[in-house]
């Protein structure tokens, strides 16, 4: 790659302003599209260049407005015709999570994702996000990275099946409700499985992400070796998020709670090393953030122990406090 093609890769996940042609009249890049990798790439390889003048920054807010309204176009695809087109999935929503991934402010992407306003759609985008992240955390190589990213959007996109009105209830569901929202997971396999072009692998994952470790998930009661680990990946982040994320029948819980209550039941109904590992890179995110210890006292996390990620090394006025080593001192909330 010559040094003019590298520079293009600082324009994936802006906007182009215009009409990008290639020297022979042809458009390639229609205005107002999100850059992606492979849009770069195709312009490069046709001798264009981009330059500052062509493109413009997306705010957070648009960025993640942006990925919902393909993510309800897709939904909206799927429950017309239970089928998915997976070119969309492919060339347009998951290039914008591996962007919003490795974006300098991750966390507040993901906060723009924990609101309750179409809940579904935000959820979709969290879950990939977030399992990118535990990926990348477990080592799995780039492909396989994709394809972790690709399952975690589509593993509940049988919830097209379901009414609004039960997905949207205010109040508690009924036993047949609950029966009917986990029938979501047989839909989505059965849609994946219905679509051309994906993965068999996405398949498993919609039916499998509410498996649990100890046999206690749906909706067929498997255990710990009968689960696919994209699907063990996939139910840590599902969770998480869930717990994290406004609902219009409950308040979020606070992030550092949701987080204390993951370790503490960590070898429970979820894979161990999988949520350790999760936790490890949720607090790394959360590095330079400020914190309010059990005492009252305020600082900001500036490492965290790959051993005991909940309790970092807080700063406060220039003083470091290894809270791994301090009995009775915690993190109180993250502010």
């Amino acid at each position: 790659m010559n040094m003019m093609s590298s520079r293009q890769d600082q324009y994936v996940g802006m906007r182009v302003n215009k009409n990008i042609y290639n020297k022979r009249g042809i458009l390639v890049v229609p205005a107002k599209r999100l850059l992606t990798s492979k849009d770069v790439g195709l312009l490069s390889q046709q001798g264009v260049f981009l330059t500052d003048h062509d493109v413009e920054s997306v705010m957070i807010d648009h960025l993640v407005a942006s990925a919902i309204e393909e993510v309800k176009a897709l939904f909206k695809f799927a429950q017309q015709t239970e089928r998915i087109p997976f070119e969309r999935v492919r060339d347009k929503i998951v290039p914008i999570i591996i962007f919003m991934s490795n974006h300098p402010n991750l966390n507040q992407i993901l906060l723009y994702l924990e609101v309750h306003d179409e809940y579904i759609y935000r959820h979709s985008i969290a879950v990939a996000l977030l399992s990118r992240l535990i990926g990348k955390a477990r080592g799995i190589d780039d492909a396989q990275l994709w394809e972790l990213t690709a399952s975690g959007f589509l593993h509940d996109i049988g919830k097209s099946q379901i009414p609004a009105s039960i997905l949207n209830k205010p109040g508690k569901l009924t036993a047949e409700e609950f029966r009917i929202v986990k029938e979501h997971t047989v839909y989505g396999y059965e849609i994946i499985k219905r679509s051309e072009g994906i993965p068999e692998r996405h398949a498993y994952v919609a039916l499998q992400h509410h498996e649990r470790e100890d046999g206690s998930g749906y909706p067929f009661g498997l255990k710990s070796g009968e689960i696919d680990v994209f699907s063990k990946i996939v139910a840590v982040a599902d969770v998480f998020h869930a717990m994290v994320s406004k609902r219009v029948y409950k308040e979020p819980m606070p992030l550092y709670q949701v987080l204390k209550e993951l370790s503490d039941n960590v070898y429970g109904s979820l894979e161990p090393a999988i949520t350790l590992s999760f936790i490890k890179r949720i607090m790394d995110v959360l590095i330079g953030n400020q914190v309010v210890l059990s005492d009252g006292r305020e600082g900001k996390i500036v490492m965290v122990s790959s051993q005991d990620p909940i309790l970092p090394v807080v700063e406060i006025d220039g003083h470091y406090i290894d809270l791994s080593k301090e009995q009775g001192l915690y993190l109180e909330k993250i502010v």
